[in-house]
C-alpha cells in the first residue's frame, strides 16, 4: 500500500464529483480534499480493518468488498462499492464498527479524515442530513443484501455476487473472482458454487473467459437473481 497526501488531487476531485458529497458546498470539499490521503491498495488487501480506528475511504477507481467480521473471525460480505462510492460511514459516524473492506481489484482511494468530517457535520446542517440519509440507505441495502444471501437459493445469490462484482470491458461484463470468493461472499462452500456457476454456463448466462467469468446474458442473469426468471 502507498500513500501520498492529497492536495486537491485531480482524481479526487473527479471522485468527490461522482458521490453523493456532490451536492455539498465547495468549501466542505475543499475542507474534506484537503486532508485528505490518495492510498493505492492491492487486490486483496484490506482497505480497512474492522474493529480498526475510523475510517472513510473514496473510491477512485477499482472494486471494493464491505464486510463484517464476527468476534471468532467469520465473515459476511454486506456490499460491494466501485468508483465515485464511499465506504466506511457508519464506522467514521460511530468511531469504530465491525465492518471493514477488502480491494477485489487495484483499488485507489482517497482516505478522507474522518476528524475533519466529524468537526465539520457538527458546524454544517446540511452535511449532518445527508451523513443521515447516507446511513440509512446503507442500512437498506445491507438488509437487502442479507436478505439475499439469507432466503434466496443458491443460484439467486451467485447470480447477484456476480452482477455486482462484474466490471465493463471490450470483451463485455467480466468477473474476475475465484470459485472460493464468491463461496465466502454467500456463506457456502466452493464445490456448492461451482455447480450453480456449472449450470448458469449450461443456461447461457455466463461462460469462462481467460480474465474470469464473462456475463452473457446480463438481463436474463439480473431475472434470475431477482427472482423473477426459472
Amino acid at each position: 500500500m502507498t500513500a501520498v497526501r492529497s492536495g486537491l488531487h485531480a482524481r479526487s476531485l473527479a471522485a468527490w464529483e461522482s458521490s453523493y458529497f456532490a451536492e455539498l458546498a465547495p468549501p466542505i470539499r475543499h475542507a474534506m480534499l484537503r486532508d485528505a490521503v490518495v492510498v493505492t491498495v492491492p487486490a486483496a488487501q484490506p482497505i480497512y480493518e474492522a474493529f480498526g480506528p475510523p475510517r472513510l475511504a473514496l473510491l477512485h477507481h477499482g472494486q471494493a468488498r464491505v464486510k463484517v467480521v464476527s468476534r471468532d473471525g467469520r465473515v459476511a460480505t454486506v456490499r460491494y462499492a466501485g468508483p465515485g462510492q464511499v465506504i466506511g460511514l457508519p464506522s467514521a459516524i460511530a468511531q469504530g464498527s465491525p465492518v471493514g473492506a477488502d480491494a477485489i481489484t487495484d483499488c485507489e482511494v482517497s482516505m478522507l479524515n474522518v476528524a475533519t468530517l466529524r468537526r465539520l457535520a457538527v458546524a454544517d446542517a446540511d452535511l449532518s442530513w445527508l451523513l443521515a440519509q447516507q446511513a440509512c440507505q446503507i442500512v437498506f441495502e445491507t438488509v437487502e443484501f442479507l436478505g439475499d444471501n439469507l432466503f434466496g437459493t443458491v443460484q439467486q445469490r451467485v447470480s447477484r455476487h456476480l452482477l455486482d462484482l462484474a466490471s465493463n470491458a471490450p470483451e463485455g461484463l467480466i468477473v474476475r473472482v475465484e470459485q472460493q470468493e464468491l463461496a465466502d461472499a454467500i456463506g457456502s462452500v466452493r464445490e456448492v458454487v461451482a455447480r450453480a456457476l456449472r449450470k448458469l454456463r449450461e443456461a447461457g448466462f455466463v461462460e469462462r473467459h481467460p480474465s474470469g467469468i464473462r456475463i452473457t446474458d446480463p438481463s436474463g442473469l439480473h431475472r434470475l437473481a431477482s427472482g423473477s426468471a426459472p
